[in-house]
């Protein structure tokens, strides 16, 4: 936790009320996201209980595995319904054009997103994913291949959850709202919706957001969001009515059934209001700009997952290769490192909290060298300007970093030197520090330069690590992969192709 979250959750503490931690929305929000809550039952197994799903907030679908037997019927429908709704996002494509790294291609026009209420469904899904996807499909079942289609596409979203920080695909809201907001409690405890929208969000005539989270978590009224259950709910209502199904006749467990749909909905119900609520809240945000590049890539990365399953359609291997672990963690590092950068050009909140960390810093403009130019590899005279900055943050970035400009989102610049008050270019100390800065890109070019990115002297600034810094390394072709790493066989130079050699970003 950075010193400016540290004291946000003071402040939150002190006036009972959560505390603004983003002036922006920095995650896309679809217009018809798909609502997915789901329950499980307790045991090792983790057998599914109920699913409430839909994209209409007054008609929601709920979905009720049979206390005993298979849970097929209850998997299908599911997997009908998410698989709706994903072809939906398949309806329109746009053409683009060729760049020097991809040829001209075809991109949906919208990809999918589903919202659930905390990590913990995330993990349930992704577990769910795993095991569905690498079923086998019985041709005698017509429901069996749309749900190992649906294991597929859940091992898609959550990847794209745990591994693509900024990724819209799949979002836990206790997670999304703790972006923009800082509460009073513990982190542990903001995974809990009902608590955390009380102290975002407290209703007309409660003293305070704590006064209302602590409301909210009243055991005799508060129910987790899932995919755990309440172990006075199973004890009291839910074990009696699951005992009673397995000892009924076949005609009384219809009756058994529909209460058992009753008591689920009643107890569903709040959540799924809930996350309506807080999808309201997040709407009502101002969009960042980047959200709609990532957007962009989030549409790229769909795409390209509908082209594998229309060409091939195999389920991921159960284990990765070394190649494909090694190019997933290049990809998660790079969307890591981009969305930090994006995040801090966009919004001041997140500028200054990096700022207390030393991953950005300000100052004030000391000297100007506006004639600067150097020669390049043609021996042509490229134009370099630079200045002198002087800060007193912390900084801890090394000299050639490439970064970012609040004023001047299109311009890009590279430390130089980093020179502290006793001379020291690595030790910090307690006064300000100066920082030479190169301008590298937005300048214009000698014959034709653009002087709106020079600073004036006394001007501050604020510099942040520009978000195309991190470059994605090169990993060899499969044919040149070893085959203790993944490649072709020893002594087979063309292989198999029996496995996806990577993961998409």
């Amino acid at each position: 936790m950075s010193l400016l979250a540290s004291y946000l959750r003071a402040c939150a503490a002190s006036t009972g009320n959560a505390q603004r931690a983003s002036r922006l929305r920095h995650l896309h929000l679809s217009d018809q996201p798909l609502m997915l809550l789901a329950l499980k039952r307790t045991g090792p197994a983790a057998r599914p209980l109920a699913a409430m799903l839909g994209t209409d907030p007054y008609h929601p679908e709920l979905l009720v595995a049979p206390p005993s037997g298979s849970t097929a019927p209850m998997l299908a429908a599911l997997a009908d319904t998410v698989i709706a709704y994903i072809d939906t996002c398949r309806q329109r494509r746009e053409n683009l054009p060729a760049t020097r790294g991809r040829p001209a291609r075809k991109r949906y026009t919208d990809a999918p997103q589903i919202l659930v209420p905390n990590p913990q469904t995330v993990e349930h899904l992704k577990t769910l994913g795993a095991d569905l996807r690498l079923r086998r499909v019985d041709d005698e079942s017509p429901g069996s291949r749309s749900v190992q289609r649906l294991g597929h596409w859940l091992t898609y979203l959550t990847d794209r959850a745990h591994d693509i920080p900024g990724s819209a695909a799949l979002i836990p809201m206790t997670g999304f709202l703790g972006m923009h907001w800082i509460t009073g409690q513990s982190p542990l405890e903001d995974n809990d919706l009902a608590t955390l929208l009380a102290w975002i969000d407290p209703p007309r005539h409660t003293a305070s957001g704590r006064d209302a989270a602590d409301k909210a978590a009243d055991p005799a009224t508060h129910r987790p969001a899932g995919p755990a259950t309440d172990a006075a709910f199973d004890n009291d209502q839910l074990a009696p009515l699951l005992h009673a199904y397995t000892r009924a006749r076949r005609q009384d467990q219809t009756r058994i059934l529909e209460e058992l749909n009753r008591l689920l909905t009643a107890y569903i119900r709040p959540t799924w209001e809930l996350m309506w609520h807080a999808y309201t809240l997040l709407q009502a945000l101002p969009e960042a700009k980047n959200t709609t590049r990532r957007w962009e890539r989030e549409r790229t990365a769909f795409t390209d997952e509908c082209t594998y399953l229309d060409q091939d359609g195999r389920p991921q291997p159960a284990r990765e290769q070394a190649a494909a672990t090694a190019a997933r963690l290049a990809c998660m590092e790079h969307a890591a490192m981009t969305f930090a950068a994006e995040r801090a050009a966009d919004d001041p909140f997140v500028r200054a909290e990096l700022r207390t960390t030393g991953e950005a810093f300000a100052g004030h403009v000391t000297t100007i060298e506006p004639a600067h130019t150097l020669r390049g590899l043609t021996g042509r005279g490229l134009w370099r300007p630079r200045f002198s900055l002087a800060t007193a943050d912390p900084v801890l970035l090394e000299p050639g970093r490439a970064l970012a400009c609040h004023a001047h989102p299109g311009a890009r610049y590279r430390i130089r030197t980093i020179t502290h008050p006793d001379g020291d270019t690595l030790a910090e100390t307690d006064g300000e520090t100066l920082v030479e800065l190169e301008i590298t890109a937005g300048m214009g070019t000698v014959s034709r330069p653009n002087h709106a990115v020079l600073p004036e002297p006394g001007a501050v600034l604020v510099f942040t690590l520009a978000p195309d810094h991190y470059r994605m390394p090169e990993f060899p072709t499969r044919d040149q992969t070893p085959w203790t790493h993944g490649g072709p066989p020893a002594g087979h130079p063309h292989g198999n192709d029996e496995q996806r050699s990577e993961d998409k970003p």
